[in-house]
């Protein structure tokens, strides 16, 4: 019985440790996805809202560290419909053009940013 308890365990621990990998492999692919697509120019590199144009922009570009700062919510499903839609009245267009699949890593990685 004892055995068949760690060995239980034993592939928690794995399974577990592959979940964190994925998780880790798809922030990666929603930072190269976030930077190949702009978002850094008025994001900044780090996701702060300190990108190159972030000062001339009315209102200034999210800090995604600040989860009160999401007009639209702050889960990935809402982050990814943000990316796909836009905020109207600000500076932040939509990205329709972006597939789903894309949309959502990008939203992996803004998610993983917050405190």
């Amino acid at each position: 019985m004892w055995l068949l308890v760690c060995l239980v365990l034993a592939e928690l621990v794995v399974g577990c440790n592959e979940d964190r990998k994925e998780l880790k492999t798809e922030i990666e692919r929603g930072k190269a996805l976030f930077i190949r697509n702009g978002c850094t120019v008025c994001h900044g590199e780090s996701g702060w809202g300190d990108g190159k144009i972030a000062t001339s922009l009315r209102p200034p570009p999210r800090d995604f560290r600040e989860r009160g700062s999401y007009k639209n919510g702050s889960d990935q499903a809402s982050i990814a419909r943000t990316i796909e839609k836009g905020v109207p009245g600000t500076s932040m267009p939509g990205y329709p053009h972006l597939v789903t699949a894309d949309r959502r890593l990008i939203a992996v990685y803004i998610y993983s940013l917050q405190k």
